[in-house]
């Protein structure tokens, strides 16, 4: 069962029928500047980010609802209100979010297990899914769709990928996942690329000279990272399925209902970027 990412809702008001409509809306968050908290800095993460917001925020209904870089993105803007967050007002509050940024490496808690921003405040700068502090909490309003595009958030496995902790063991539990549909990002470390983001926006839109015809989320991500990245590095995302609903077909122009949390399982999929 699909629906249209444009929908109306209704209201019985005073014997009379209120229709309120609901539009898609995507936000981005980008740091390019870590020396604060003595990261490298990454100069493309801006142009990164807001080539995917400029494309998607000016595409048929879809509005821009923030864009929000340097020391403006903030740690809490994705961590769960429970634990000091405000994701309720900004990642879960838009339904397609795009960060570029540095993901976890020396921050102590093992590759694939956080992204980091650039100011030590507003609660602090690393975004932790170790299994004993799961900080996000996505999909409980409106967020559908997250891109963190970071180093290694979606490392796998203990051997192959050198991670802590399994991807399982971070990510893919109903305390993390209340109704996203897809993550996407790398399964190993990645380029600072300038591009990137536009690109992945012109495949999931059909708009401009990297791609004539619309993809579906994932397969528009795919597309993107082996455009922009180099064999070493291996792309990936992940969506979200249960009984009797499957996230493979979803667009920005349409996507399914939310998966049943009480069947939910992941479907995994990583490639090298040649």
């Amino acid at each position: 069962m699909k629906r249209a990412h444009t929908c109306l809702w209704g209201f019985i008001l005073l014997g009379s029928l209120l229709l309120a409509g609901c539009v898609p809306e995507v936000g981005v968050e980008w740091v390019q500047w870590y020396s604060q908290v003595k990261k490298d800095n990454i100069k493309n993460r801006k142009d990164c980010a807001e080539g995917f917001y400029d494309i998607l925020s000016n595409y048929g209904d879809w509005v821009g609802d923030f864009n929000k870089g340097n020391s403006e993105a903030h740690e809490e803007h994705f961590k769960r209100e429970s634990k000091g967050g405000t994701d309720s007002r900004m990642v879960d509050a838009v339904d397609f979010v795009y960060f570029a940024g540095h993901g976890a490496g020396s921050t102590g808690l093992g590759r694939g297990s956080a992204i980091t921003f650039g100011v030590n405040a507003y609660d602090d700068w690393i975004l932790s899914v170790v299994p004993s502090n799961r900080e996000p909490q996505w999909g409980d309003r409106d967020l559908e769709f997250i891109v963190l595009d970071a180093c290694s958030f979606l490392a796998r496995k203990k051997d192959g990928d050198g991670v802590k902790y399994t991807f399982g063991e971070r990510i893919a539990n109903t305390s993390v996942i209340r109704g996203v549909h897809y993550i996407m990002g790398f399964r190993t470390y990645a380029h600072d690329d300038p591009d990137r983001g536009q690109i992945y926006a012109e495949y999931l839109t059909g708009t401009g000279s990297a791609a004539p015809s619309k993809h579906t989320i994932g397969k528009a991500w795919m597309y993107a990272t082996e455009l922009t990245e180099w064999g070493d590095v291996s792309g990936a995302y992940v969506r979200f399925v249960s009984e009797g609903v499957d996230t493979k077909d979803d667009t920005v122009d349409d996507w399914c209902l939310n998966p049943d949390l009480e069947s939910i399982k992941y479907v995994y999929n990583s490639w090298p970027c040649h």
